[in-house]
């Protein structure tokens, strides 16, 4: 199911107490301090290092992209 840029504006105006809004950034900040951890650990070789660094990089511009939606409500 595809929601039209409207309803997604609205959907993602909740407040940031809403229990799905804090459920679902918790889960986004969570993954995203694993990933920073895992690419900091000593045992790595630098395919590992760059590919959960990747990951994080990808999580944070998540994290930018719903607050930018979110900050035009």
């Amino acid at each position: 199911m595809r929601i039209e840029e409207e309803e997604l504006k609205l959907a993602m105006s909740v407040s940031d107490e809403h229990p799905v809004m804090a459920a679902f950034m918790q889960i986004i900040k969570d993954k995203l301090e694993d990933e920073m951890y895992s690419a900091i650990l000593a045992n790595l070789t630098a395919e590992d290092r760059a590919y959960n660094c990747g990951r994080a990089a990808a999580l944070q511009e998540l994290t930018l992209f719903i607050g930018s939606q979110r900050n035009d409500k």
